[in-house]
């Protein structure tokens, strides 16, 4: 897909940026990427690497009991990846579903491992990742129906598959993986599959397709952080696009397609219905052009009467949980996800 490289975010920081970005994160980021020359995107050159994209803050994660790569097939017959950590002991144990990021076209079961490890061992619990399919080879929203029958799977089958509690289920991830797991809280709920938890990480919530541009988003987190370093207006707006490419060639096919779908597939505000939905909790970052839409997101639940935990990391872009190397936010994300997660799932 061709595209303007002038989104790409391997480049200096933003003039906009100044005094807005942790000193750490700044220096860590002008050490290794900030020079990087400007090159269009290439979609399959970005997937080989995005899942070492940020490998420059990532710091080590403990072992766990077991790793096991396999395949399971939905009821609609489409085969996926997963990949299982699992904790010591002998189980049987509680289980987190962890779904990736990457704008829809990106990710694998490599972009997560270290913070599903983490979990793992300090949860005390299975953690499934899942290999959900991509756009724009596939049509959107593959990642949130095949997200939804892998959860679907893992809960009936999964007893005796993982050796997991199946009413003892948690989802999460970040980016469009938050999407995903919100999304899945709202049908989860109205297919009767026990939840006991939602966690993510700077999630998108908003449909980007209905503006022009930043200044059109009623959010000022998307303007203020217009020019964010790893995450900005302009790599927003190319994803947006693959993904709705996806469906269909032209406007109108888009449209047309689009029109078939659940208006909460494309943007959670649209979602029928906002109560009885399972314990959530949404991290964002300070310097994220989805910052606002997170929160935003997260006072609709508490209105609608459900338990939010809402925290802003100050001083961070989209991506910072993968640095947690450097980055102590990064890390306090990744103990604060396994903390939430390990009172959920053991003592819930």
């Amino acid at each position: 897909m061709a595209a303007d490289s002038r989104h790409e975010a391997l480049q200096p920081i933003h003039p906009s940026m100044a005094g807005k970005l942790d000193p750490v994160f700044e220096k860590l980021y002008n050490d290794n990427v900030a020079n990087t020359p400007l090159r269009p995107i290439d979609l399959d050159v970005l997937r080989s690497k995005y899942s070492v994209l940020y490998s420059y803050g990532t710091g080590p994660a403990p072992d766990v009991a077991k790793i096991m790569d396999a395949k399971i097939t939905t009821d609609e017959s489409i085969t996926l990846d997963i990949r299982v950590y699992q904790p010591e002991g002998s189980g049987p144990w509680p289980v987190h579903i962890d779904y990736h990021g990457g704008g829809w076209g990106l990710g694998d079961l490599d972009t997560e491992s270290h913070i599903c490890k983490h979990i793992c061992k300090k949860a005390g619990v299975v953690v499934i990742d899942v290999a959900y399919r991509l756009v724009p080879e596939n049509a959107f929203p593959c990642g949130v129906t095949d997200s939804f029958a892998a959860l679907k799977y893992v809960y009936e089958k999964g007893a005796d598959e993982f050796n997991i509690l199946p009413r003892k289920i948690s989802v999460g991830g970040v980016s469009a993986g938050g999407f995903i797991s919100l999304a899945i809280g709202h049908m989860a709920r109205d297919a009767g599959i026990p939840l006991k938890l939602i966690a993510v990480g700077t999630p998108v919530i908003d449909d980007l397709s209905q503006y022009a541009a930043a200044a059109d988003s009623p959010f000022p987190s998307m303007q203020e952080n217009e020019h964010a370093p790893t995450l900005n207006w302009g790599r927003l707006a190319w994803f947006d696009k693959l993904k709705w490419s996806s469906v269909g060639g032209t406007p109108e096919k888009i449209a047309a397609e689009r029109a078939k779908l659940p208006a909460f597939y494309a943007n959670l505000f649209k979602a029928e219905r906002f109560e009885n939905l399972p314990k959530t909790v949404i991290y964002t970052a300070g310097t994220d052009p989805l910052r606002d839409e997170g929160e935003a997101y997260g006072r609709k639940l508490i209105e609608n009467g459900n338990e939010v935990t809402l925290k802003r990391f100050p001083g961070v872009p989209h991506p910072f949980m993968h640095m947690d190397k450097d980055l102590w936010q990064a890390s306090e994300f990744i103990d604060c996800t396994a903390r939430e997660i390990r009172l959920a799932l053991h003592d819930g």
